[in-house]
């Protein structure tokens, strides 16, 4: 029999305490539950669980399970027409992997390039695409350069040498002399009338 006091977590208050509920050895506290022991005071379920544990090592109650001895059943030997078939058998599924495999490559393989043709086809479509707008916007530059071109062609047919303009000048000041005398006469004309 072994004290309640070896038990590792339990003192001599705990001891007194578990003595006072009828667990007087290590090999009581060992056998019980830990709804049992939770009602002493200071002790809990997480730490009856930690006290049974604890008794049991003491006590050596807890027997450790023996490691059982690796027991390997002899390898049954195999007929010379079964270890042919085996092989061919293997050979087989590595073929068959290995032509898998060569598809799978295969199949990357071609999503690569259409994934590069397309890449390729899209790169072009942008560069034919940039090509139409340059070619609209040199088209709308000649027709602006076309405008200003007439425009100053205008503006130079309109002008003339300075020698003209005085000419012009005079050949208006003459005609609003002129125009002057016409109303006047006019007038003249319709105050006789009255």
């Amino acid at each position: 029999m072994t004290a309640v006091t070896e038990v590792r977590g339990v003192g001599p208050a705990l001891a007194k305490a578990f003595n006072a509920k009828g667990y007087k050895t290590a090999e009581a506290i060992a056998k019980a539950k830990p709804e049992d022991l939770s009602g002493t005071p200071r002790v809990g379920s997480t730490r009856a669980a930690k006290l049974i544990a604890a008794a049991k090592e003491v006590v050596g109650a807890k027997p450790k399970p023996a490691p059982r001895a690796a027991t390997r059943k002899p390898a049954e030997r195999k007929s010379a027409v079964q270890r042919a078939t085996a092989k061919s058998n293997a050979a087989a599924n590595k073929a068959e992997a290995e032509r898998k495999a060569a598809k799978e490559r295969a199949a990357a393989e071609q999503a690569a390039a259409e994934a590069k043709a397309k890449k390729k086809a899209k790169a072009k479509a942008k560069a034919e695409k940039a090509a139409k707008k340059k070619s609209e916007m040199e088209a709308v530059f000649s027709k602006a350069k076309e405008k200003v071109k007439e425009k100053s062609k205008k503006g130079k047919k309109n002008k003339k040498p300075k020698k003209d303009v005085k000419k012009k000048k005079d050949d208006k000041k003459s005609d609003k002399k002129k125009s002057d005398k016409k109303p006047g006469k006019k007038k003249d004309k319709k105050k006789a009338k009255k």
